[in-house]
């Protein structure tokens, strides 16, 4: 990074600066999730199917995760506490036209602008911390609560959604942003300090505009969102979305100047990160979504006791990072990651068996619990290496890579997953998704999980030489 703190005197405020930065971090990771519990009423309300019903997720998810690393470059040319605030502005602005959205197209296209402002906001955030944090233990404490938003972003996104859902309306999930996005707006002007611009750095417009259209092709021809009955379009889609993303990694690939640089494109152990955090990307995503509409749709619970009823699954993440540590501290770091694999995988196939039993409890809970440990146990090990070998002028560029691997990974399990539990249920012309579509589409996230545990066994000579994942500390 090229930028540092202008005056001395604002950066003393350090720890308050990274409070403003945190909490708006917090919204943005929340809005991934507050939508999920509000998708029924979004789509009986709005008229879409569950096929249609995914691009409320991956509008927002396909923009930011394709953006995110172009926001980096444009916050290290404009500077970056400038560029923060210009994505806060842009993410609070959608949010008011989500909010009075009247019909499907409109929603899509804020959710879409939402996840612009996410892109800009969530890449040059990480770099300010960079930038407030240059070294030394405060560095690592600074990161840990950074790092921590992420649980708590998802665990508040969910139970927020099904209250206000429940008492109030789905269009309060987009609407509270913009109160607090405004406070936040002051707050940065006076609590973040000016990061002074040294160097100019290309921003490789070209490969994030392909990025964006590749991925968004991709999603389409998956899901077949308005070209259901033309497969010839379909098929072509899909050949053109994997041509564009293609295209992208080779012209990265030969410059260090692209939105993922080539030293980073190297054979590394961080590939068994990238693959290990697609795998939970995937899955979890696809857990979420379908995981909603199963609770709302198929066991007829309420907005509010679908928000509550995530909670097994939000409270056993943390027993998974203990299991985490202990595993690793008795064995290694590739022995946790396939303990945590290995027993998502069981969750996965607890929730195949519980849905024909119809009951929350019987099939629904222990599945949420199980996986969720899972999640927890692989996840430290999952971004130690995904940012393992990294130069500290590298930092922000390989944190991005795996931000946007998470983001994009979480479309691609939202949409095919969805996809094959539409193809496969029983239905009578609607749709919609019936109980053997949720046991197919839980079925393969087990075997995906699975897979992972094989593929880090069968690579554990190599994840053998890294160290150790430290403790989150508070």
């Amino acid at each position: 990074m090229t930028q540092t703190p202008e005056n001395a005197t604002l950066n003393e405020k350090r720890w308050q600066a990274l409070a403003v930065i945190s909490i708006i971090q917090l919204i943005l990771l929340l809005d991934a999730t507050v939508v999920n519990v509000a998708l029924p009423r979004i789509k009986h309300e709005l008229g879409l199917t569950d096929g249609s019903l995914t691009w409320v997720v991956n509008a927002y998810l396909i923009t930011a995760g394709s953006l995110l690393l172009l926001g980096g470059r444009i916050g290290d040319a404009f500077g970056v506490r400038r560029t923060f605030q210009v994505g806060v502005v842009i993410f609070g602005a959608f949010s008011l036209l989500a909010t009075f959205a009247q019909d499907a197209t409109v929603l899509i296209i804020s959710r879409a602008g939402q996840g612009v402002g996410e892109a800009l906001a969530s890449a040059t955030g990480l770099a300010m911390v960079s930038l407030l944090f240059p070294s030394g233990p405060e560095r690592g404490k600074a990161f840990g609560i950074w790092a921590a938003l992420g649980g708590l972003g998802s665990i508040i996104g969910v139970l927020l959604s099904g209250v206000l859902t429940h008492y109030l309306s789905w269009r309060w999930v987009f609407g509270i942003n913009v109160p607090v996005v405004l406070l936040l707006i002051v707050a940065t002007m006076v609590m973040i300090p000016k990061f002074a611009h040294r160097v100019s750095t290309p921003l490789d417009l070209g490969n994030a505009l392909i990025l964006v259209v590749a991925v968004a092709a991709t999603v389409m021809a998956v899901m077949g969102s308005g070209v259901e009955h033309l497969p010839g379009q379909r098929v072509a889609l899909l050949v053109l979305g994997l041509l564009g993303i293609a295209l992208v990694l080779r012209r990265c690939k030969r410059s260090e100047n692209g939105i993922v640089p080539a030293r980073l494109m190297t054979r590394s152990p961080r590939l068994a990160g990238y693959a290990i955090v697609a795998i939970l990307a995937a899955t979890s995503g696809a857990l979420f979504y379908l995981g909603v509409l199963l609770l709302q749709e198929y066991l007829g619970l309420s907005p509010m006791q679908t928000g509550l009823a995530w909670l097994p699954f939000c409270l056993g993440f943390f027993p998974g990072i203990f299991l985490c540590q202990f595993v690793m501290q008795r064995w290694s770091p590739q022995t946790a990651a396939v303990v945590g694999l290995m027993t998502s995988a069981v969750g996965f196939a607890l929730f195949a068996f519980g849905v024909p039993l119809h009951s929350y409890w019987l099939g629904m809970f222990p599945a949420m619990l199980v996986t969720s440990i899972g999640f927890g146990c692989v996840a430290p090990v999952a971004q130690s290496l995904a940012t393992s070998d990294l130069s500290e002028a590298d930092a922000g560029a390989g944190s991005g890579i795996t931000t946007t691997i998470q983001q994009l990974f979480q479309v691609f399990g939202v949409s095919s997953l969805a996809a094959v539990a539409l193809a496969v249920s029983d239905n009578s012309g609607a749709p919609t998704i019936a109980a053997n579509g949720f046991v197919s589409a839980f079925a393969l996230s087990a075997l995906a999980m699975f897979g992972g545990a094989l593929l880090i066994w069968a690579g554990r000579n190599a994840l053998a030489l890294e160290p150790a994942p430290s403790s989150p500390q508070a």
